[in-house]
């Protein structure tokens, strides 16, 4: 409603009063006449207000002397009656015209380039060779070749493998891929192996520098899979065994579940502790319990073990540390928190720091009301990188081929 009201008010529309006996037939007409009117009010009997585009103002002469109604302006609005106001006012309408070519002119130009993909290259050197490729701040976006541009930038900087460009109203974003990130592991450029999935995902971009890529983006693949081989194919000549090496990212799914409720028994301990010992025959445990039976203990046990005609003996010494069991209640709005916690958390120490190159690409959360509170699940979707080299044995690296 907001917006339809706002585009209304950039056209000329005019606020009309009708005055007669047969004011009916007049809405009618305008109906048959295809004549549209809008907010239709009656002032007074015989009086009638409604808002109308200015354009079909003249309509309404033939409508009016068919009713013998008479038919006043009472208000204007919209940019074609606020320029009119300014007419004779010559300089603001040149400024007006001058504003909007100057809008015009300088969205077809570049003013911002984002870099995104490196972490060796810095950006500096990259805007450089852009630079020297023909694209930089304020170029003129209308004849501009990418596909030039990308091969010069390629030639220019000798550790890119991939470049990618795309152009959105005044912003650049050019998105690489790092040939440094592809030789990591030396092993590689000495041992014949293939890249293989160590976790499962879907495939997002995978490119092969050497080798052959055995999935393509979109597709989902299982940890354990191969996801770039060790070969090259040729329709002309034999295949060969070679290094795979190439940089493979998918987005793996992690799934966060736990219950949290509304009121919790807690362990809160007391620092007492108490020791006793007891013996273990065939793991079958004899223990020397003179711990009060009215407390709660946490049990841990060191052992010392034996082996004595073929029996398996065990002294061992029982820790048992004190507590209380504390009923605690929590409202719906702390629980809330104590969740959004355990989940950052989670991502943070858990997720993150166990991928490489791991970004948080989308998260899902849904809560499963509980007699007690409720079961929440937190599903990440990390985009990460998942390519292993792993060294192919002897037997499959002389293996013979027949095709």
């Amino acid at each position: 409603m907001g917006i339809t009201s706002n585009v209304e008010k950039l056209k000329s529309i005019i606020t009309v009063q009708i005055e007669g006996f047969f004011t009916e037939r007049f809405i009618n007409l305008c109906k048959i006449n295809n004549v549209k009117i809008w907010d239709i009010r009656n002032i007074v009997n015989g009086v009638i207000r409604f808002k109308m585009n200015a354009s079909d103002f003249k309509k309404l002469r033939i409508i009016a002397r068919k009713t013998k109604c008479s038919v006043k302006v009472k208000k204007k609005d919209g940019i074609y009656f606020k320029l009119f106001k300014y007419r004779k006012r010559k300089i603001i309408v040149a400024l007006l015209c001058m504003i909007i070519l100057f809008s015009i002119a300088f969205s077809t130009f570049i003013w911002d380039i984002n870099i995104e993909g490196n972490k060796i290259i810095s950006n500096e050197e990259v805007i450089t060779a852009l630079k020297e490729s023909g694209l930089y701040i304020g170029k003129c976006k209308i004849g501009l070749d990418k596909k030039a541009i990308i091969n010069n930038l390629r030639v220019n900087i000798k550790d890119i493998t991939w470049v990618g460009i795309d152009i959105e109203g005044t912003l650049a974003t050019v998105r690489l891929a790092e040939k440094t990130n592809l030789d990591e592991k030396d092993v590689q450029n000495t041992k014949i192996g293939d890249i293989i999935a160590i976790k499962d995902g879907v495939i997002t971009r995978i490119v092969a520098e050497d080798g052959t890529a055995m999935l393509n983006e979109n597709s989902y693949v299982e940890k354990g899979n191969t996801l770039i081989e060790g070969k090259m194919y040729s329709k002309v000549l034999e295949p060969y065994d070679v290094p795979a090496k190439g940089i493979v990212k998918a987005n793996c799914t992690y799934t966060y579940e736990n219950e949290y409720k509304y009121t919790d028994i807690k362990k809160e301990y007391t620092g007492k502790k108490k020791y006793t010992i007891g013996f273990s025959i065939n793991s079958n445990e004899n223990i020397l319990n003179y711990l009060n039976k009215s407390k709660k203990y946490d049990i841990s046990k060191s052992s010392k073990n034996f082996n004595i005609f073929g029996q398996n003996l065990s002294f061992d010494l029982y820790t048992c540390i004190e507590y209380k069991e504390v009923e605690i209640k929590k409202d719906r709005k702390e629980l809330l928190n104590d969740s959004n916690t355990d989940i950052e958390k989670y991502l943070n120490e858990e997720i993150l720091p166990n991928t490489i190159n791991g970004t948080l690409v989308d998260k899902e959360l849904e809560y499963i009301e509980t007699d007690n509170g409720f079961k929440v699940i937190a599903k990440y979707i990390v985009s990460e990188d998942i390519g292993k080299f792993v060294e192919r044995n002897e037997s499959v690296k002389n293996e013979q081929y027949t095709y």
